[in-house]
């Protein structure tokens, strides 16, 4: 039993590690938050009107196709917290291409329904789902990978409710 948890642990461990790896930090880092404290993300016109505002560093990101803009930002919101931060200015973001794809490969993306092997189960929907998608005129899409540069902040809590009118 014990071996079996250890395993599992380490599983886990590894898993977090690897979604968090992705994020390049460099800059000053501060003890890190508690994953309940809230990670707010800034504009640069509101950050103008705030005092006592810190820029710690500057993070680098690129995220796969699959991934939401909801996504990126809690991949974003995790690793300020790591470093610290508790603001988040994007500087830029940027579509980089990351190769091509089929149409059904895009409209299947992480569908749990879209299933390769050709077993008696399957076979049927695999056959409509191919006749589904199948398009001669519109083979191959671009797929974008998404590079994000950040800047992560320490805001002062006297200044993070005040609301800022333009």
């Amino acid at each position: 039993m014990k071996k079996c948890l250890l395993t599992l642990a380490v599983a886990v461990a590894c898993f977090i590690l690897a979604a968090c790896a992705g994020v390049e930090y460099m800059g000053e880092s501060l003890p890190a938050l508690s994953s309940d404290t809230p990670v707010k993300f800034y504009l640069a016109s509101e950050l103008e009107k705030m005092p006592g505002v810190t820029v710690l560093g500057t993070a680098e990101y690129t995220a796969r196709p699959s991934l939401t803009s909801k996504d990126i930002r809690a991949t974003l919101q995790s690793a300020a917290r790591r470093e610290g931060a508790n603001g988040i200015r994007i500087i830029s973001m940027e579509k980089i291409p990351d190769g091509e794809a089929r149409k059904d490969q895009i409209n299947n993306t992480g569908a749990p329904q879209w299933n390769v092997s050709d077993n008696s189960d399957t076979s049927l929907s695999n056959m409509k789902n191919t006749i589904n998608y199948s398009d001669v005129r519109d083979k191959e899409k671009t797929i974008y990978k998404t590079f994000v540069k950040a800047e992560f902040l320490s805001v002062p809590e006297t200044v993070q409710n005040v609301e800022v009118r333009p």
